[in-house]
């Protein structure tokens, strides 16, 4: 293995592959991938869609992160998944297939970042992915005519389909009964304008009906470059430094490989896809932060920069689970590991590619809070802000507040725009503080199947950090997201939740539901109370695992860490390219828009050096 590349990429995950497949199009550019787990491509664990759950907070494949006690969830510690792999986190996340919006992303542009709006974005949405659409059975049975070929990738590496389900009376009862609610379909999610209940897409590969993921999408059909490396098992430990100009260039990553140190030289760029976490922690272990933080830990200043770290924003999702009529189908008998069920499972996948093993999550929705809208809805909204604000100061500090507050009150103010994602399985939740991987699904010793309706705040006003507490690279970063601790989260999340008990009582899917039936243990009876509502948003918060904004794509003085072409501020030959530059929290899953920020950023890097010219 060479030891000198034009470009050293920290992170083989979602974007760091989709960047490395790119830039090595071009024979005479070397790449180099840094890549702290292992290689699980081909691990039937990783591939059947349905068993995600069961990897989540596995050593093998999962970074396992934990929260600090959060104090808006009454001092709950929350589990983190980030994949620690080969396709990073798209190779263990529930598979939901879901675009950011239109005004999201204009946000970004009006933040400060000129080129990055949906005009310029949106075509990479497209360009990733090929959407398969599914029989015309399945597709009547879905309710998918919102679909809209003119948004619909069609040469893309990351395969993407819907289920091929046609009997299963839960998700049309879902669609429909969102419907004669006043929320039917509207749009197509990949246009960046829709709202209402659907079924949405999966990566999962319609032919093979396994997961789709950046590992089998770029790294695979590519791997076999003679200009391309990728070292597994190797944690990146700081980045290298010629301070000798009045700009510091980064030149190079020492890495721990194996109990030794070696260091690779970058010619061109260091580029981190360490994630959310793993990109300001490198960052900081590397003397770029906050001064106060890196010399209590005795690490050498090289760029002061207070914002690494901060602006971490998650997505909190509360959810009760009501028990279903006699004969409906559910998942509880596979979350029992009843052999029976299992077996016939895992037949009926081996056999067909079917059945619950053969899918992800994909009986969702985009929402307005309702109780914004309608005719007392503006009233209601101004009181809501206004109370919220009562105390004349924000309780999320920062740069960024103002244009954040100004964007997620008139996001809420707009019936057209989602601010939350109603979504639903056919399980019963468990909402331990501990819950995490397959016990986030509980196993519960009775025979009763429940639905979960779960509602996730797509847009918080609380954010948090990420931040390290030593200098070895071995340890991992203490985060704390605040979730809930803005009032105004706490108001939408509540009412967001409450609203389950409106979707349950209306029909088609009150038919579906037991009359007097049993919920999740500890459960309220009844979330109509506003107060009831808000105590069970807390107590049943978890993490959708969608954290972004760690290194945000921001001006400075706004609270940024990267300038709108993904440079470092104060630094040459650094570029950041994952999750962590999103300035806003996505609207639902972040997979896509993570792929669409990479093809981005790595047409930036082949622009700026010429490559493929």
């Amino acid at each position: 293995m060479e030891t000198d590349y034009d470009f050293i990429i920290i992170g083989g995950g979602t974007a760091g592959l989709v960047v490395a497949a790119r830039l090595t199009e071009d024979p005479n550019t070397s790449v180099l991938v840094v890549e702290a787990g292992t290689e699980h491509t081909n691990d039937p664990r990783i591939r059947t869609p349905g068993f995600w759950l069961s990897v989540l907070g596995s050593p093998d494949f999962d970074w396992a992160y934990k929260t600090v006690p959060q104090k808006g969830l009454d001092g709950k510690i929350i589990p983190l998944s980030q994949g620690k792999l080969i396709g990073g986190s798209s190779a263990i996340n529930g598979l939901a297939f879901v675009a950011n919006s239109k005004a999201a992303v204009d946000a970004w542009a009006g933040f400060g970042n000129p080129g990055w709006d949906w005009e310029t974005l949106g075509p990479y949405y497209k360009k990733f992915h090929t959407l398969a659409p599914p029989s015309s059975d399945a597709a009547h049975h879905l309710r998918l005519s919102y679909m809209d070929e003119a948004c619909r990738g069609c040469d893309g590496p990351v395969q993407a389909s819907f289920p091929e389900e046609s009997s299963d009376p839960l998700p049309s009862a879902w669609v429909d009964t969102l419907g004669s609610l006043g929320f039917p379909a509207d749009g197509d999610p990949f246009s960046g304008k829709f709202t209402g209940g659907y079924i949405n897409a999966l990566s999962v590969d319609p032919v093979s009906r396994t997961r789709s993921d950046a590992a089998t999408a770029y790294l695979e059909p590519n791997k076999s470059r003679p200009n391309l490396d990728v070292l597994t098992g190797a944690l990146a430990e700081k980045i290298i430094f010629d301070t000798t100009e009045k700009v510091p260039k980064a030149v190079g990553v020492q890495i721990q490989k194996d109990h030794a140190a070696v260091t690779h030289n970058a010619k061109k760029e260091v580029i981190l896809a360490a994630g959310v976490f793993g990109s300001p922690k490198l960052l900081e272990l590397s003397g770029i932060g906050n001064r106060e933080l890196l010399e209590k830990l005795n690490i050498q200043v090289v760029m002061e920069n207070p914002n690494v770290g901060e602006n971490l924003q998650d997505h909190p999702v509360s959810s009760v689970s009501f028990e279903v009529g006699e004969g409906v189908k559910t998942m509880d008998a596979l979350a029992r590991q009843d052999p029976e069920a299992v077996g016939a499972a895992m037949q009926e996948y081996m056999t067909n590619k079917s059945g619950p093993f053969a899918v992800g999550n994909f009986t969702g929705s985009l929402l307005p809070v309702p109780d914004f809208v309608g005719p007392d809805g503006k009233s209601t909204l101004d009181q809501v802000v206004k109370q919220t604000t009562a105390s004349g100061s924000s309780p999320i500090a920062g740069g960024f507040t103002p244009y954040h507050t100004s964007f997620v009150q008139s996001l809420l103010a707009d019936p057209a725009e989602g601010a939350g994602n109603m979504f639903m399985y056919a399980a019963c939740s468990n909402v331990n503080p501990a819950s995490v991987g397959a016990d986030v699904i509980v196993k519960e010793a009775s025979s009763a199947n429940f639905v979960t309706i779960c509602a996730a705040l797509l847009f918080p006003l609380s954010r948090g950090s990420a931040h390290i507490t030593s200098s070895n690279p071995a340890d991992k970063p203490t985060i704390d997201p605040r979730y809930l601790e803005h009032p105004l989260d706490l108001e939408v999340q509540a009412r967001l939740l409450r609203y389950a008990e409106t979707i349950v009582r209306a029909g088609p899917l009150s038919k579906l539901i037991k009359r007097g039936g049993r919920r999740n243990a500890g459960a309220p009876a009844d979330l109509s109370d506003l107060d009831v509502a808000k105590r069970w948003a807390r107590l049943s918060a978890l993490s959708c695992w969608h954290p972004t904004s760690t290194c945000a794509m921001l001006p400075f003085e706004r609270g940024g860490v990267v300038d709108a072409r993904l440079h470092v501020h104060g630094l040459q030959g650094l570029r950041i390219v994952d999750s962590s530059i999103i300035p806003l929290a996505t609207r639902g899953n972040t997979q896509t828009t993570v792929y669409a920020v990479a093809e981005r950023a790595a047409d930036l890097i082949r622009r700026e050096y010429g490559i493929g010219n």
